[in-house]
């Protein structure tokens, strides 16, 4: 005879009631709602099944019964008291399963009364046999829930994380195998109280990590950690906790749930990188420092050359052959005296040490200046330079000696980098607000690879290296530097090898007018210098000797000293109308020097004069607050010397 599945559940001879994992009871049938003397209106989306038990079987379901159906989907003949409507307790042995639909997890549950032990056996035979129809996929699930259990202790081992979890009814710690294995403990008795777990904790963490769940429970939030747990080897390992609290009805925390990861490696390997960060920070502290250097001990021999240089050239209309000789030397001084000045110059941009000196400047006056640069040695390189200008001005707030830096260090690049024959091409518009400024070129191109380097300094291309005529790889990192400071923005642009290259430089635009330029005077001649007596204070016996002979050929009488106590004697002796120091001297330096002089009342009025390698800002603010009238950085241009001797009185 075929049976309705509703009348079998309706009349089971065991209360059965399926409600949600929450404990909110969804259906309940009539033996159930008869034993407890409720109707199923009164039930049903009305309570959770947890408020019909006694408070010692709430406490009972909550600790034991609820967390093991959560683990394992099911608990058996657990006992528990329920409470009937008119206030007497119903003791009832329950079966429970929990089963996941799609969207939702049911518990459903099978209730027998304890009183009549043999009459439950019974029911509990017949409802077995009864349930174990509609319970057909429980062991199916309960074998995927045991296979996700193996999968999850795999990876939560493999991770290094523990679970935690504190029950504040109890004020007991329950803690993972896994946890167990990160500290090296053998048993969770070890840590089974929180004074216990505390002891664990690095007594600079503790109070931390206490006040840290406390006001995640507070403030219902989950909370997130960091401290240092003690392994039982002696050693520290770094953790990171993460987790929340579970609280009932009324709000109240009754777990405090969480999960420890050891983070040890990572901390170890962040360590590593802060290290590896200063250490590359110092090294490049120390490049910067290196290449100051490098071009203050360059420009100490350069000064010499350049000065009997400028000797040659006072006796080529004597002896014309020497015309070669100088001209060649005067081109490879300058080409040397260039790369100085550009790799301190990237030095002092990388240190943030470079000022701009910004006015108006009209673009097309300073790519004029930069082709007159260049025009030698683009035509000694057999290109053709094109040039577009626009006919109007175009108005830049800028340096205009680094406008000029940038547009040569462009064109001087095109050069180098494009076999002979080329074609150069600069051009100069104005886009909405912004003037751009493009060089391109028929050179040996750019990898696509490499464009996104190709401003960094050093960067060389392995054709650059193979085919240029050389350099170090800081004029494109010089013209990228001192385009941002401008506000502006460069980009290459190429094809590949042998495809040419394209560089584009944007720089915002300005409505101011730049002044009028002041009109140059024509130097007085030669004939019209004062001779003036002179000390040259310099260690570079070269130098001081070859800069006296020039200044002689002027007519002026000169002393030479080697290091600043001997320029002092010597200045007391012969009473110079003007010093010519170095500030690097072997004893005192030649700011030392300076002051010393300035206190003599008979040296109150002579012209100082400071020529040295160092160049920077900081370099000309210490000679003048040491007392020097003049600041020349090697190797001094004698006609700007010569111009400064000619005004002095």
């Amino acid at each position: 005879m075929f049976v309705n599945t509703d009348t079998l559940f309706t009349n089971a001879p065991c209360g059965l009631v399926v409600c949600e994992t929450k404990g909110t009871i969804t259906q309940a049938n009539d033996t159930f709602c008869k034993w407890l003397g409720y109707s199923q209106t009164e039930l049903i989306r009305q309570c959770s099944i947890q408020s019909l038990f006694t408070i010692g079987s709430r406490f009972y379901h909550h600790t034991h019964w609820a967390p093991l159906l959560q683990l394992q989907g099911s608990v058996s003949e657990v006992l528990i008291e329920l409470s009937h409507r008119q206030g007497h307790t119903v003791p009832m042995l329950v079966n429970a399963i929990r089963h996941k639909t799609d969207t939702m997890s049911y518990d459903y549950l099978a209730f027998f009364i304890a009183a009549d032990r043999k009459s439950y056996e019974q029911e509990l035979v017949k409802a077995r046999n009864s349930v174990e129809k509609s319970l057909s996929n429980l062991r199916q699930t309960q074998e995927q829930l045991k296979e996700n259990q193996t999968f999850l202790s795999v990876a939560i081992r493999s991770a290094r994380m523990g679970i935690w979890t504190h029950e504040r009814a109890t004020n007991q710690i329950q803690v993972s195998q896994e946890l167990l294995q990160l500290t090296g403990l053998t048993s969770s008795e070890d840590v089974k109280y929180p004074d216990q777990f505390i002891q664990l904790l690095h007594p600079k963490d503790a109070s931390e990590f206490e006040q840290t769940i406390q006001r995640a429970i507070s403030h219902h939030t989950e909370f997130e950690v960091e401290f240092r747990l003690k392994h039982t080897s002696g050693k520290w390992l770094s953790m990171e906790g993460r987790g929340h609290a579970i609280y009932d009805e009324n709000g109240t925390c009754i777990t405090v749930f969480g999960v420890f990861i050891d983070i040890s490696e990572r901390k170890k390997a962040e360590k590593a990188l802060a290290s590896a960060n200063q250490q590359l920070a110092a090294t490049d502290r120390k490049k910067d420092e290196f290449l100051a250097t490098l071009g203050h001990e360059l420009r100490n021999p350069l000064a010499p050359i350049r000065n009997v240089l400028e000797i040659m050239h006072r006796h080529i209309e004597q002896h014309s052959e020497l015309k070669w000789y100088h001209d060649i030397l005067d081109r490879h001084v300058s080409q040397v005296t260039h790369i100085v000045d550009d790799l301190l110059e990237v030095t002092r941009i990388s240190q943030g040490r470079l000022e701009l000196r910004k006015c108006a400047v009209d673009v097309n006056e300073t790519a004029k200046t930069a082709i007159e640069s260049t025009r030698l040695f683009i035509e000694e390189s057999q290109h053709t330079l094109q040039v577009s200008l626009p006919e109007q001005p175009v108005i830049l707030e800028a340096d205009p000696t680094r406008m000029t830096q940038i547009l040569v260090n462009l064109l001087t690049n095109a050069a180098k980098y494009t076999p002979p024959g080329g074609t150069i091409t600069l051009s100069i518009f104005e886009d909405t607000d912004s003037a751009i400024i493009r060089v391109t070129d028929t050179g040996i191109g750019i990898p696509q690879e490499k464009l996104s380097t190709i401003f960094n300094m050093f960067s060389q291309l392995t054709p650059a290296l193979e085919r240029a005529q050389g350099g170090l790889g800081i004029g494109l990192a010089l013209v990228h530097g001192l385009v941002e400071m401008h506000q502006g923005s460069i980009k290459a642009k190429s094809e590949g090898i042998d495809l040419g290259s394209e560089f584009e430089v944007r720089l915002p635009v300005t409505q101011t007018q730049p002044t009028d330029k002041p009109s140059e005077q024509i130097p007085t001649p030669d004939s019209d210098l004062i001779p003036k007596k002179i000390l040259i204070i310099d260690d570079n016996v070269d130098a001081a000797e070859s800069l006296g002979f020039l200044l002689e050929f002027d007519g002026h009488t000169i002393e030479c000293a080697n290091c600043g106590l001997d320029g002092l004697k010597v200045a007391e002796d012969f009473r110079p109308e003007v010093v010519l120091s170095d500030i690097g001297l072997p004893d005192i330096n030649g700011y030392e020097v300076a002051k010393r002089l300035r206190e003599r009342d008979w040296a109150a009025s002579i012209y100082l004069v400071a020529i040295t390698g160092w160049g920077q800002k900081k370099d000309k603010l210490l000679a003048q607050e040491a007392g020097f009238d003049q600041h020349f950085t090697k190797p001094v241009d004698f006609s700007e010397l010569k111009a400064v001797l000619r005004e002095i009185e």
